[in-house]
């Protein structure tokens, strides 16, 4: 759970455990907000809400201890992105940050605005590509950082990489689709079956090839995008089976469909990486440190 998901379960709390009024006043759908926490309670095996009829109503003992600690977190969050505004007033320049598609909606947003919002004189810009072409745009210094996924495939002594955040690969179906009655899947369940993946400009493209390769899957059909709305809606209204990184749950409202974990998943790293040279310049090496601490303390 990440500090934005604590200020969910402490706004939960503050409405008196009425997912109603807390997603409201966090923007956030109530469908959503529900499938946060049940999520988090799943996986750490944990409950943290007494309930009545599917109701919140009150916070189990774990439960309690659990958000006396977050509030303290939220403020220590607060205090430092308050001290980052404070002493970010200075620095100018030029920047340009590569990233795949809808990683801004992966914990990025809220620290890019920042950045931009407390300083107006650093000129950043964001390159959006697939994480192949982004590393062959950093290499080829178009890009002075680069988020990309481990391994990156760049030649090893090129660039600095820095691990912001974790996750695993798991697979998307229709709520109809069969397999959505199962808790987990085996690569091999992926066999014979329809599936829609992203086209050979993402990296998750190739890490599913070579394990289709090891598992000897052979899928009946292959739909090839560079689109996650495509590949979405394609799962959404056939039997057909998509593979993102579980993150995207975090971006997406996800009605009609189900996530369904592997028991041997691909793990997903999510760093950010810069060519190596003698010099870096203030702003870049602001930007990165920035970046980097902000990621440290919703991990943490």
């Amino acid at each position: 759970m990440d500090i934005k998901h604590l200020e969910y379960f402490a706004e939960i709390i503050n409405s008196d455990f009425n997912l109603t009024i807390a997603s409201k006043k966090l923007m956030v759908s109530q469908p959503a907000l529900s499938q946060i926490i049940k999520s988090f309670e799943y996986v750490e095996n944990v409950q943290l809400f007494e309930r009545y009829k599917g109701r919140l109503r009150s916070l189990t003992p774990s439960g309690d201890a659990f958000y006396k600690n977050a509030l303290v977190l939220i403020e220590h969050y607060r205090n430092m992105m308050n001290e980052l505004r404070e002493s970010s007033t200075k620095i100018k320049g030029k920047i340009r940050i590569g990233m795949p598609p809808l990683f801004l909606g992966f914990d990025f947003s809220e620290i890019i605005s920042s950045i931009i919002a407390n300083n107006p004189e650093i000129d950043l810009k964001i390159i959006e590509y697939g994480a192949v072409n982004l590393g062959k745009e950093l290499i080829s210094k178009n890009l002075d950082l680069a988020v990309l996924i481990q391994p990156t495939g760049i030649e090893s002594g090129l660039t600095n990489e820095f691990l912001l955040k974790e996750s695993e690969l798991t697979a998307f179906v229709s709520t109809s689709n069969p397999l959505a009655r199962q808790n987990k899947l085996h690569w091999s369940d992926l066999n014979n079956r329809d599936l829609s993946i992203f086209d050979n400009t993402y990296a998750i493209h190739h890490r599913l090839i070579e394990r289709f390769k090891a598992e000897n899957i052979k899928p009946q059909k292959m739909t090839f995008s560079d689109n996650w709305n495509y590949l979405l809606m394609s799962v959404k209204k056939s039997d057909s089976i998509t593979v993102f990184p579980s993150l995207i749950k975090n971006v997406f409202v996800l009605n009609d469909i189900a996530e369904i974990p592997f028991y041997d998943p691909i793990l997903w790293k999510i760093a950010i990486c810069q060519t190596k040279k003698k010099q870096y310049s203030q702003v870049e090496k602001f930007v990165l440190n920035t970046i980097i601490e902000y990621f440290r303390s919703i991990c943490d």
